[in-house]
């Protein structure tokens, strides 16, 4: 693991703060402050779109919360491939000759709209181990902005479950709890199986099935009288 680790935005990233990984220990303080904020919060939760609207950017939209406050809501797109399956060549330099470049084969996600550039990476926090002191750590689920995990997937040293996604959602004070109002989103919890374990295209249905409702019958918009 590279000590030295650089942001891929410094001057927008989406996770101030940067927190250490907890040790894996049975209820720690780490742990019940967690649980508390999920309780409290939408954070570490996955919003499931259910809205009717074939073009909207949202349609069978997943998304992970990451951060929710009296102000605003940010999460992450984890069904949406951008590119599809992408090859990222990796040079490096060993006794001041270039070495043979390396193809690594990595699904990219489309995170959201809100500042493309920016890179996140989701994976487990328990495991297989995976440290990265710049990770912001959900219970289970660890995202990263830095630099040097992307560097130590290419080097073959990374998470080996993961979400590679670029750029993020948004929704500012009222915006989300309006959308929620008029049926445009459920609220499940984001557990590791939903994100790592069952296919992208498979997301959508599984966290369906996960809120327990059923939509067969379900009529997404009702008038007011």
């Amino acid at each position: 693991m590279r000590k030295t680790n650089k942001d891929f935005d410094d001057n927008d990233a989406l996770f101030n703060t940067k927190l250490p990984r907890p040790r894996r220990k049975k209820n720690t303080s780490a742990d019940i402050t967690y649980e508390q904020e999920r309780n409290d919060t939408l954070v570490g939760k996955c919003l499931v779109n259910i809205g009717q609207d074939p073009n909207d950017i949202y349609n069978q939209a997943v998304i992970y919360i990451t951060d929710c406050s009296p102000e605003r809501v940010k999460g992450i797109m984890i069904n949406k491939l951008l590119f599809g399956t992408a090859v990222v060549e990796c040079h490096s330099r060993e006794g001041g000759v270039e070495k043979e470049a390396r193809g690594v084969y990595e699904d990219l996600y489309q995170g959201g709209p809100v500042n493309p550039a920016n890179g996140f990476v989701l994976f487990p926090s328990k495991g297989s181990f995976y440290s990265d002191p710049h990770a912001e750590v959900h219970g289970d689920i660890a995202i990263s902005s830095s630099f040097g995990v992307l560097q130590d997937i290419l080097d073959g040293e990374g998470p080996e479950k993961k979400i590679i996604a670029m750029g993020h959602c948004v929704w500012n004070r009222g915006e989300l709890e309006w959308e929620i109002f008029n049926n445009r989103w459920l609220i499940v919890d984001g557990d590791t199986k939903l994100i790592f374990d069952t296919k992208f295209e498979d997301r959508w249905e599984q966290a369906k099935l996960a809120s327990g409702l059923n939509l067969g019958g379900y009529i997404p918009h009702i008038g007011l009288a």
